[in-house]
């Protein structure tokens, strides 16, 4: 059984109504990158007193930081945001309106 709400959530809401909310919190990407980034780095670090090699592992990561601040890209967010984790109900509004602009 469906049923128009009249005034939305909002009014819903206020009237007194239950709404389920999801309790799954995601990080924000911009968080995420920030623990691979580190965690890379970290590991090519500290895998370099076994592995001399590694340290070039942490230089990578740093170049990528670099050239991403730079040319206002991410690619590394651009990974993590295609993980089923990053998938999701969120709805960005200006993200959606841009779309449509976009179709027009």
């Amino acid at each position: 059984m469906f049923h128009v709400l009249e005034g939305g959530i909002a009014a819903w809401e206020s009237a007194g109504g239950e709404l389920a909310v999801g309790d799954r919190q995601r990080w924000a990407m911009d968080r995420q990158v920030r623990l691979v980034a580190g965690a890379l780095v970290a590991l090519g670090v500290l895998g370099s007193v076994a592995v001399p090699r590694a340290k070039w592992m942490a230089g990578a990561v740093g170049s990528g930081l670099f050239y991403s601040a730079v040319s206002n890209t991410c690619t590394m967010a651009n990974v993590l945001g295609r993980l089923p984790y990053n998938q999701g109900d969120d709805c960005d509004i200006e993200r959606v309106l841009h779309e449509l602009r976009l179709a027009d």
